[in-house]
Parts: C-alpha cells; sequence; structure tokens
C-alpha cells in the first residue's frame, strides 16, 4: 500500500498534475500553524511572563525542539527553503528582494506534493514566494491579504475597504511596518477583522465550518503576518499585560556596534539613533505590544484549533507550529528585526504535536539539532508519502541527527556569512561571496565570530580569536566548510 501510494504520488508530481489522488483512512490529517518573526523565547512555556496558552498546550501534548533554527534570518529564502526542502544556496533565493517563476522551482513545493498524494490542500496566509508568475503552488483553497498568487482570494481584492482602513491605521510607520514607531507599536482601533491576520482567521474558519472535504484527509496552512512589526494590536490582548511588570532590555557595555558578519544591515543607524535616547516607557511599551501580538496570534491558534475539534479533524492529525525566524527586538546592541545570525533571529520555535504523535514523545523537549527543512521530510515520513527529491532535512521523528545546525546571511552584496550552531558553541565564518556553495574554500574567509552559548548566551563576547577555544574554532571551520562543498546536492528521484 505504502509503495503504491508513493509511486502514484511521485508519478502525479513529475506530470504536474492534481488529478491522480488516492486516499489511506489511517493517512493523518496535517495542521500547518506558522507566524512571522516570532522568537523562539516568546511563550510562556519558556518565558510565563508571556501569555499563549493554546501554543503552551501544544507543547504540552507534543515535542518541542529547543535548538531549532531557521536556514536565512529573513522571510522569503527561509520560506522557499522550508516548503523545498533545500538550503537557500541551492534553490538561488538568497534575499527579500529575491523569487521564482513556478517554471524555476528546483524541486516540488510541499502543498504541491500532498495535494498529488490525496490530501484537501487549503492554505490560509503568508508564504511570501514573492514571484509574480506564481500560482498556489499545489493549495486548491487559497486566501491571502495581498501578495499575488494566481487563483488566491485576495483581501485587498474582495474586501477592499478593509485593507484600507488597516493600511491607513500603519501608514507612518514605514517600509515593511517596521520603523521605529511600528516596533513601539499601539493599540489598534480597529475590529479584528480589518486586521489582515484577522481577515485570514474568518476564512480559515468559514472554510472549516462549510468546506471540508471528508472523503480526503486534510493539510491546512495558517500563517500569520505577525508577531512581526508594526505591534498595533486589538485591545483585548495589550490589556493583559501591565507596563510595570515588562523587563527592560540590557545592552552590552559597548559604545559601537560589534557585529562584524552583520554590521550596518538594515537600517541599522535608524534604529540605535531612536532607541539608544528613548526612555524606559517606549522600551516597555515596543515589548509589551510584541508580546500582545504573540498572545492574540496565539488566540487565533486556539480558536481555530477548537474549531478543527469540534469537526473531528484532530481525532487522527499530525499539528506543527512554527515561525520563519526570530526577532531582535532591540538585544546587542539596539538591534532590531532579524537580518543577522544572532540567537534571538536565528532561532525559532518548533513544536509537534496532535493526536498522531507517538505517546513517549508527548510533553518532551528535543534538543538535539533541527531545521525547518526537517519539516518537509518529517510530514511526508508522517503521510507515508514518499518525497519527490532527496532534500537536505532529516526526519525529527527518526533517528537521524545533523551534526549542528547550519544557517546563512547574504545581505551584503559581496560577502556571505555561513554559521554553523551547536548546542555549546556557535561558528559565524564572513566570507568573499561567491556564487556557488560548493566554491567556497578556506581562503575565503575574512573574519569569523565564535560564541560560548553556555556562558555567554547573549553572545556579547566573539572568542574567534581565543587561542584556549582554538581547536574547537578549527574543528568547526573544517565541519562548516564541508558542510558548504559537499551537502549542497540534491536528486529529483
Amino acid at each position: 500500500m505504502i509503495k503504491i501510494a508513493a509511486t502514484l504520488a511521485i508519478l502525479c508530481a513529475i506530470l504536474g498534475t492534481t488529478s491522480c489522488t488516492h486516499h489511506k483512512a489511517e493517512m493523518p490529517n496535517i495542521i500547518f500553524l506558522m507566524d512571522d518573526q516570532h522568537r523562539w523565547d516568546a511563550f510562556g512555556f519558556v518565558d510565563p511572563k508571556v501569555k499563549t496558552p493554546a501554543l503552551d498546550q501544544l507543547a504540552r501534548e507534543g515535542v518541542f525542539f529547543d535548538q531549532a533554527v531557521c536556514q536565512a534570518p529573513m522571510c522569503v529564502p527561509s520560506r522557499y527553503s522550508m516548503m523545498l526542502d533545500l538550503y537557500p544556496n541551492e534553490i538561488g533565493v538568497l534575499s527579500n528582494a529575491m523569487g521564482l517563476a513556478d517554471a524555476d522551482l528546483p524541486a516540488i513545493p510541499l502543498p504541491r506534493v500532498l495535494r498529488n498524494a490525496g490530501y484537501q490542500t487549503a492554505g490560509f496566509g503568508k508564504t511570501h514566494w514573492r514571484s509574480d508568475s506564481c500560482s498556489t503552488r499545489g493549495f486548491e483553497i487559497r486566501y491571502i491579504d495581498a501578495l499575488y498568487e494566481e487563483g488566491a482570494v485576495l483581501m485587498k481584492d474582495v474586501y477592499p475597504e478593509g485593507y484600507r482602513r488597516y493600511m491607513d491605521e500603519n501608514k507612518d510607520f514605514g517600509p515593511g511596518e517596521e520603523n521605529n514607531l511600528g516596533y513601539l507599536g499601539m493599540t489598534s482601533a480597529l475590529p479584528e477583522g480589518d486586521h489582515r491576520d484577522g481577515w485570514v482567521f474568518n476564512q480559515c474558519i468559514n472554510f472549516i465550518e462549510n468546506d471540508l472535504d471528508g472523503d480526503r484527509p486534510l493539510f491546512l496552512y495558517l500563517s500569520f503576518l505577525k508577531p512581526h512589526a508594526s505591534h498595533n494590536v486589538p485591545a483585548s490582548y495589550a490589556d493583559q499585560y501591565q507596563m510595570e511588570e515588562i523587563p527592560l532590555t540590557i545592552q552590552p557595555d559597548w559604545e559601537e556596534d560589534q557585529s562584524p558578519h552583520s554590521a550596518g544591515l538594515n537600517r541599522t543607524e535608524m534604529y540605535e539613533s531612536y532607541w539608544k535616547v528613548a526612555d524606559d516607557q517606549s522600551w516597555k511599551s515596543m515589548k509589551l505590544h510584541y508580546w500582545a501580538n504573540c498572545t492574540w496570534i496565539d488566540d487565533m491558534f486556539g480558536r481555530t484549533l477548537e474549531k478543527l475539534r469540534e469537526q473531528g479533524i484532530l481525532d487522527n492529525a499530525l499539528i506543527i507550529y512554527v515561525s520563519d525566524h526570530g526577532e531582535m527586538l532591540g538585544e546587542r546592541y539596539y538591534r532590531f528585526n532579524k537580518y543577522c545570525l544572532y540567537e534571538p533571529s536565528v532561532r525559532v520555535p518548533l513544536i509537534l504535536s496532535g493526536s498522531a504523535l507517538p505517546d513517549h514523545l508527548r510533553n518532551t523537549i528535543d534538543h538535539r539539532p533541527a531545521e525547518l527543512v526537517d519539516l518537509y521530510p518529517t510530514i511526508l515520513k508522517y503521510a507515508s508519502i514518499e518525497p519527490p527529491h532527496r532534500g537536505v532535512g532529516l526526519d525529527l521523528l527518526g533517528t537521524e541527527i545533523h551534526p549542528a545546525g547550519f544557517s546563512a546571511l547574504h545581505q551584503h552584496p559581496r560577502q556571505a556569512s555561513f554559521m554553523w550552531r551547536t548546542q555549546d558553541y556557535k561558528l559565524i565564518l564572513v566570507m568573499n561571496r561567491k556564487d556557488a556553495a560548493e566554491a567556497y574554500e578556506t581562503k575565503d574567509i575574512i573574519d569569523g565570530e565564535l560564541y560560548d552559548l553556555q556562558n555567554d548566551p547573549a553572545e556579547w563576547y566573539n572568542l574567534y580569536r581565543s587561542s584556549e577555544l582554538k581547536d574547537i574554532r578549527e574543528q568547526m571551520t573544517e565541519d562548516l566548510m564541508t558542510r558548504l562543498t559537499q551537502f549542497f546536492l540534491f536528486q529529483i528521484n
């Protein structure tokens, strides 16, 4: 049965058709929950000051991968990598300014694989393919706020008055809604349904109530835009926090930024000049509204799961929760956003939960290195679907282990930075940029950073030139170069 199903899936993928379907009663429903720029530590089960009861429950009922990292600390390459099970260098999407047309994709996107294998595929919210020649890439039902996908229903088209009210409220928040005012945040005057995330949420609930196909297993993808700035949040969520309970951000005792691999990236001077003189109230307001956005997103996840439970979908389901990257939130010398390889940015929250999860994994924490690319093979393994290509990810619930977490930053036009991270140490190599990953050599190394994550979790002390850690630096450099020169190869079956 498994071999027949896998053969059908691969044949359908090669033909690019959706007409080949099969159904196995034991195939689990796949519920994929995602948000944007959510720090790995902004959860009640990590930090009790943050209120995220729905995701806390998922973690209690599942497994939390506390050493997970993204493959690129920015939206577009991170999401391509996750959806294709390839690293950004293999895909060719290295920054948020890049994207691929359907015809140029080097592998079959996860939703397409699942649809070809017989799943009803419904996608709500952000994928960020960033292409003018982009279909829904496997989603037969698709709702999104504004970014173009041929065949998708866009909020700006069908609810333009709500979309306009949202954009008017945020008009002073700058590109990406993330200037200093966007980070400072505010209590929104809009009803939930006028927010882009609120509108997407409402479409998802309507689908669950009215359009489920009882003859097929379900792949439901719900992906919110927040807690990414702007931090304009409905009042009922901001009201759950008290300003006096919000801790202040502690800065290193530096006179200037010390970030060799990401110096000056992404409006650094704008953020530094504002927050360096900001009062305590502003710092607390910024963090309060970020956490309140996390609470709002959590609540919409919780309401979605309850609706799925009412429909019986969670009786046999694998539930995934993840974010595409983190958020610096003013740490490490007034650094905001994500364009760096430091912990708050590169680490991601990753939870596997649901009734399809083995009992022995419930309420556990997995300390192994994990990556976003691992979700593709993990989901297909659980659905008994043969992957259509050999990617770089590993089955998170299997026995294979990454030697370290890998991530890359290509924000500088002439340099590339690569991270090799274990639970104890992090190495970042700054290199002369090459067109192909396998072309990198040790002679291309310009600079480096090495952090003792156990004794310096804030990464304030760069030990790259420490003689005491010479052996660790050399071994990690060798391992990272091996990954660059040997691992960027994949095969279509």
